[in-house]
């Protein structure tokens, strides 16, 4: 049964409903409104990172739009711009996000890619951001990047990346780093793509440089120069002798005769006068043993990005000693001095 109300009653009730309503309004919701309906509501300010192009490719990002005032998962966003595409007949342009870390898969919406055929033109893309990383535009062909441009919200510098340290082009140029370019297998190919190659990466930082005013005893000939004085003290002898000066700290690697432990290097470097031991691998048998070794002191780090160079310094051991693992052959050289094999632990 219907309940009839007087006039009366109606006017109080409504009255009621808009003093909640203006106090709910007032109280609650503030002045803008960091969620909207509409994915390109609030224009966000795009900040261009690193890229990687074939020769000819371009991708130019005009607009950055969301339901939200800032990047962040759970929000809805549109990107423009133009691309230019001339290393391929066709390819698939899409907006996809590199992960910081390991991440569940999602799967692709139609809206966040388009078909781009050689020549030039303008593409509209929207996506959902499901996890954190950073984000891209990228050509791909069969399903592999032929390149594209990273991007984030300026202002927010974790949301960039600067800095690349692959390529996903077809037969990359070599780097010219000098000597640890040879510890990296030429086969490792598309995979330094991968979500977790990148997230090692990001945390490894860029290689630092050595110090403009570094101490001369650690120059790269002065440190083959100590080595072959620790060689002499231990009784060993290096068949081969090299120093990464690729960055900051250099490192002695090598090849020595017979076995060596590593606890032998580790005190005869602190015994050199001005070096000490920071680090090294060692492996081999009596045929001869690789080895990678740091003797510069933490003291002479840059104070800014001792972190940096620590976080690098076990990686780059591994690799240089690898690097020699690799072209060690099957018996070693015949030492030049008479003396040789394994040195004795103090």
């Amino acid at each position: 049964m219907n309940e009839l109300r007087s006039p009366i009653n109606q006017i109080l009730a409504l009255a009621l409903t808009l003093i909640l309503s203006a106090g709910a309004g007032t109280g609650c919701a503030p002045a803008k409104e960091k969620v909207t309906g509409a994915a390109d509501s609030l224009v966000i300010q795009p900040d261009i990172g690193a890229s990687d192009f074939a020769p000819g490719d371009r991708v130019v990002i005009t607009s950055l739009r969301g339901n939200r005032e800032h990047l962040e998962i759970g929000g809805r966003y549109t990107l423009d711009g133009s691309y230019t595409l001339a290393s391929a007949g066709r390819a698939d342009l899409a907006w996809f996000v590199t992960s910081h870390g390991p991440v569940d898969s999602t799967e692709v919406e139609d809206t966040e890619h388009i078909s781009a055929t050689k020549g030039s033109g303008t593409f509209h893309l929207e996506k959902t951001l499901h996890n954190d990383g950073w984000m891209h535009v990228s050509f791909y062909v069969d399903g592999r990047s032929i390149g594209g441009v990273y991007f984030g919200e300026k202002g927010f510098e974790d949301s960039v990346l600067r800095k690349i340290f692959w390529s996903e082009l077809p037969n990359p140029a070599a780097g010219n780093s000098k000597h640890i370019g040879s510890a990296v297998s030429a086969g490792a190919g598309a995979s330094q793509t991968s979500p977790a190659n990148l997230a090692i990466l990001a945390y490894l930082g860029d290689p630092v440089p050595a110090p403009a005013k570094l101490d001369d005893r650690y120059s790269p000939s002065n440190l083959k120069l100590a080595f072959n004085d620790l060689s002499r003290k231990l009784g060993i002898t290096a068949l081969r002798l090299e120093v990464d000066e690729s960055e900051f700290p250099f490192v002695v690697y090598g090849l020595i005769a017979g076995r060596c432990d590593y606890h032998a290097l580790a005190d005869g470097a602190r015994q050199l006068d001005g070096y000490t031991y920071a680090g090294s691998v060692t492996s081999g048998d009596e045929r001869g043993t690789y080895f990678a070794v740091d003797m510069i002191p933490p003291r002479e780090l840059p104070r800014a990005r001792i972190e940096d160079c620590n976080r690098r310094l076990m990686i780059r051991l591994q690799m240089l000693a690898a690097s020699v693992r690799a072209h060690k052959p099957d018996s070693a050289p015949r030492p030049i001095e008479a003396e040789s094999g394994g040195a004795s632990t103090r």
